[in-house]
């Protein structure tokens, strides 16, 4: 990975003009495109946070700089970019994705989770000051986030997936001061809320540590108040050196 080596100065000019330079990821385990990604630093020239947000289906990377420069501590930021175009941006699974079964779904966010788990593995390689990764995103990039931390908790420490199937279990147990937080619409159309519900409580039942904050009115969509609760989750978990925020 060769991360974007600039002054705050210049990247906030970047960021202005939308020019940040997609690079490309590293080989991925199986033979699918590796996905390409923008990466930059915040806040100090070697962070000890890394966070990789995954943007929702038909957007792009750029749509997370506004909410990860909040954040206001030192980070490393990967924002990776799905390798499918879909109306003004680009999505991560096949058109035929939604038709299929439960099973073929979960296999697909697998096989891109793996490419994504592999660009995690490449920063923490290249970057050994790395201590701790959070994984973020919001729909088709809320599932992925998920995923990783579920597949790949060696790479992980903290995912807040929003808008998110939870598709998938965890292939073991995920080690002390690992956290999960998923945010939701209480009126979401595409995953009710109940649905959510009823799924993190069998999680947590078999020993995941997951909560679920619920947001009233928010459909498939997030809220001041969601933004909030995520920026100050992820704050306190990227600080963190070991124990898991509350």
């Amino acid at each position: 990975m060769k991360p974007l080596n600039a002054t705050a100065l210049v990247l906030l000019t970047l960021l202005e003009t939308a020019c940040a330079s997609a690079l490309p990821g590293p080989s991925s385990a199986n033979t699918a495109k590796p996905p390409t990604y923008k990466t930059y630093t915040l806040g100090a020239e070697r962070p000890e946070a890394l966070l990789v947000a995954l943007h929702a289906s038909g957007s792009t990377p750029e749509s997370w700089d506004e909410q990860v420069q909040s954040l206001g501590i030192p980070v490393r930021v990967v924002l990776p970019r799905g390798s499918r175009p879909r109306r003004e941006g680009f999505t991560w699974f096949p058109v035929e994705h939604e038709q299929q079964d439960g099973p073929r779904k979960t296999a697909d966010v697998e096989r891109v989770a793996l490419q994504l788990a592999d660009l995690i593995r490449e920063a923490r390689r290249e970057h050994p000051e790395i201590r701790r990764v959070a994984v973020t995103g919001f729909s088709y990039g809320g599932d992925l986030a998920w995923m990783l931390v579920v597949r790949h908790p060696e790479l992980v420490d903290v995912a807040v997936p929003m808008g998110t199937r939870l598709l998938g279990t965890p292939a073991k147990s995920l080690p002390p001061g690992h956290q999960v937080l998923v945010l939701q619409g209480e009126d979401d159309p595409i995953i009710p809320v109940q649905q959510t519900l009823a799924r993190v409580a069998d999680l947590k039942a078999v020993g995941v540590p997951i909560d679920v904050r619920t947001y009233a009115g928010v459909g498939h969509d997030v809220s001041l108040q969601l933004v909030e609760d995520w920026r100050a989750f992820l704050r306190q978990a990227l600080r963190s050196s070991g124990s898991s925020p509350n």
